[in-house]
């Protein structure tokens, strides 16, 4: 495929990716909107409803107002990348430092001369943006984009007085025309150069005022370019219409390349105090490069990558924020061969050494005299070739960001209008809700006694029962040591002895580490003792979340339910902690341990596997054979399985009393202490609209201002409904996100 083909293939997937963001952009944009009313209803309705309400809209108004400001700054974000993608050109922007032979280079590749893209020696020469595009055959021609006065005083004026602390920017060019407020003392070297470049166009302003009321694009032929991008004429007098200039597009036809299809963008010099050079940077490379080309000149008598080269790929990667600038910029080093200013040599110097030393990464580098079209020519085909190569993998990096972004605010509106829709709930005086409430609680708070009871009684006929589970595990554990005893062998012995100094010291040795080895296994027994723990967790949440009614509450299961609704247990007791939370918090943190429950009994069972206390003990008056030593370790060895056999056998129902006591302890908090009903109500009572969701809300139906909010609730909820893949990071509701229904069908809602 040749590569105008190429990008006609690119520029048509765009365009199919921009109409889907543009899809993005109005569910973004209406998502805003709908925000915006519920919150001026939220504002009216703070003096029309309960505390209780006043409370939950209050806190609604923080989540409600940060999504007011991110919803308008992540449609600008959309636009910027649909902009882009919209483009009928992809684009190659060249960037330097002042006098480096950038301009020098965009010449060679263009045709354009002095008059179209000036160079100067002595000091900064391009003074704005240039887009170039080519196109077969015609004349070059410019359109010129201006500022007006409000884009000048607000984009280039108002940083230079935020930078260097001069007060309030000039809201008008009358006030910029009056005196300029006096340069802060102490200021550095920086400030100062920076406070000149102020004055330069507070002083010049007379001379291109009239071109900030001048409508745009306004087009000019090649011979008056110059006067609009350069700082100064070919004679080095002063120019200042650039001051006014946005950016300018250049059309004409390229001399050395086919460019149909792709366009240069010529950046100003960079120099380290204008801040408005290096805003542009920053502005044209958010929407407007595809791929950077680096040029700069190595100065003949010594140079490196140094401060000002990372200052200026700093900035660049600010403006290039969401991909890496690694993976999309080039560096040209430009060689210069003239006989004064021979280059050559720190040209290479720069290529193979000073560049892989510094932090300055891009994915090529190649030396070329940007004098020569037919060797920068050479250059940008490589370029050409990585950006189309590369460039869907880039604009999947830009994609990705922005549907990370919606699904992040996808899932924040979700969640705030789960919360919203059951304000309706809450928003009626508790003479018309209590009496409903009162009906709803004593049938939920007898059914959770009533299955706790249940429970009570089930554990305590199993109390004296083995564990199933840990009959099981300790069974498995004394099989597999009497089957893997890990008894050395007599050669071993032999070998040991040898070193330990006799066979009685390396005998204690090896008791010592049978023992070790046997508590080691009993390790295991905490598997089946966890598992016992987290089925009681488990079922003691079921019974909250059924018979109790609060499984609205959330997803948790087990431990993790106790403890979330220990959080969101109220203190009600004028003295001492709630008993709920109490015992709420004591189940879920309960576990069972082979530490706590068995390892004091393992232990006992092991003394005759010490050193100090062996079960056969070594023999005094003879010294054994290595075979013997042996079988002593057999004999010790199975005399300590056979002990812990038969005790552990004993404890095997110990689990089960346990876990009984702890229920029985759990029911005495949560039912039949003093006081704990009281406390019930009033968690019933806060979490009514969760755990009865839509059952309060017909209630409410008269009342218009509630009305409009569940409308507005539901119109925004809907928004999140429309199927996932509109649009890249387009909205498409969360299954597990109910979306809030209008009042009017309260009881489908319920249902």
């Amino acid at each position: 495929m040749s590569r105008v083909a190429r990008i006609g293939e690119i520029r048509r997937r765009r365009e199919q990716q921009a109409r889907q963001l543009d899809v993005a952009r109005t569910w973004v944009t209406e998502v805003l909107a709908g925000l915006r009313l519920l919150d001026s209803l939220r504002l009216e309705l703070l003096g029309a409803v309960p505390a209780e309400a006043e409370g939950r809209l209050a806190a609604l108004g923080v989540e409600l107002g940060e999504l007011l400001e991110q919803l308008p700054l992540e449609a600008a974000e959309i636009e910027t990348v649909a902009a882009r993608f919209r483009r009928p050109t992809l684009n190659v922007g060249v960037i330097g430092r002042a006098r480096q032979g950038k301009s020098r280079m965009i010449r060679s590749l263009t045709g354009l001369t002095e008059q179209e893209i000036p160079t100067g020696d002595g000091s900064f020469c391009t003074g704005v943006t240039s887009v170039i595009r080519h196109e077969d055959g015609v004349d070059t021609q410019a359109q010129v984009f201006l500022h007006s006065e409000r884009s000048f005083l607000h984009e280039v004026i108002a940083p230079y007085y935020a930078e260097l602390g001069l007060g309030t920017p000039p809201a008008t060019l009358d006030r910029f025309a009056g005196p300029l407020p006096a340069e802060p003392a102490g200021h550095s070297a920086a400030d100062g150069s920076r406070y000149a470049h102020l004055a330069g166009f507070h002083e010049a302003l007379p001379a291109y005022r009239s071109l900030l009321r001048t409508p745009s694009p306004h087009p000019v032929p090649a011979g008056g370019i110059r006067s609009f991008v350069a700082q100064a004429d070919e004679d080095e007098t002063p120019l200042h219409s650039f001051r006014a200039v946005r950016h300018v597009r250049i059309t004409t036809h390229f001399t050395e390349q086919d460019w149909t299809g792709l366009a240069l963008i010529d950046l100003p010099g960079i120099g380290d105090t204008n801040l408005q050079d290096a805003q542009r940077i920053v502005a044209a490379l958010k929407d407007e490069i595809d791929v950077v080309v680096f040029v700069r000149r190595p100065d003949a008598l010594g140079d490196g990558i140094g401060t000002y080269d990372h200052d200026l790929y700093d900035h660049v990667r600010d403006g290039l924020s969401d991909v890496g600038l690694e993976q999309c910029s080039f560096l040209i080093v430009n060689r210069c061969s003239g006989p004064k200013n021979d280059n050559s040599a720190n040209a290479e110097r720069m290529l193979t050494q000073w560049l892989p030393a510094s932090r300055f990464e891009v994915a090529e580098a190649h030396i070329a005299d940007c004098s020569q079209p037919a060797e920068v020519a050479a250059v940008m085909d490589r370029v050409l070739e990585h950006l189309l190569t590369h460039l869907d993998g880039l604009d999947a990096q830009r994609l990705a960001a922005r549907t990370e972004k919606a699904a992040e605010l996808r899932e924040r509106i979700a969640r705030l209008l789960a919360q919203a829709g059951r304000l309706a709930d809450l928003a009626q005086p508790s003479e018309v809700w209590f009496l409903p409430f009162t009906t709803l609680f004593k049938e939920a708070s007898g059914r959770l006694a009533t299955a706790l009871a249940a429970y009570v009684r089930e554990l305590r006929e199993e109390r004296e029962y083995a564990d199933t589970s840990l009959a099981e595990a300790v069974d498995a554990i004394l099989d597999a040591a009497q089957s893997d005893p890990g008894h050395p062998s007599v050669e071993q012995i032999v070998v040991r002895a040898d070193a330990e100094d006799g066979l009685s010291v390396a005998y204690g040795k090896y008791l010592n580490e049978s023992r070790a080895r046997i508590s080691r296994r009993f390790l295991e027994c905490d598997l089946a003792l966890h598992t016992r723990t987290e089925r009681m967790q488990h079922r003691i949440a079921e019974i909250l979340k059924g018979p109790g009614g609060l499984a609205a509450l959330g997803p948790a299961e087990g431990a993790e339910f106790l403890r979330a609704l220990a959080d969101r247990i109220p203190k009600v007791r004028e003295q001492g902690e709630s008993e709920i939370r109490y015992a709420l918090g004591l189940l879920a943190g309960f576990q069972l341990s082979y530490r706590g429950m068995l390892q004091h009994r393992v232990r006992g069972c092991l003394d005759g596997l010490h050193a100090d206390t062996p079960a056969m003990r070594f023999p005094e008056g003879q010294v054994p054979t290595p075979g013997q030593v042996r079988e002593m370790l057999e004999v010790c060895y199975s005399e300590s399985l056979y002990a812990c056999r038969a005790e552990l056998h004993k404890a095997l129902a110990e689990p089960s009393a346990a876990v009984f006591a702890i229920v029985e302890e759990f029911y005495d908090r949560v039912v039949s202490a003093a006081g704990a009903a009281d406390e019930w109500l009033v968690f019933y009572q806060d979490a009514r609209a969760e755990i009865w969701p839509g059952r309060f809300a017909a209630l409410a139906e008269d009342a218009a201002h509630l009305r409009r909010w569940s409308e507005t609730v539901g119109t925004v909820a809907a928004l999140l409904e429309a199927p996932p893949g509109t649009a890249p990071g387009a909205p498409g509701a969360p299954a597990d996100v109910p979306a809030p229904r209008a009042p009017h069908a309260p009881e489908e809602a319920a249902r």
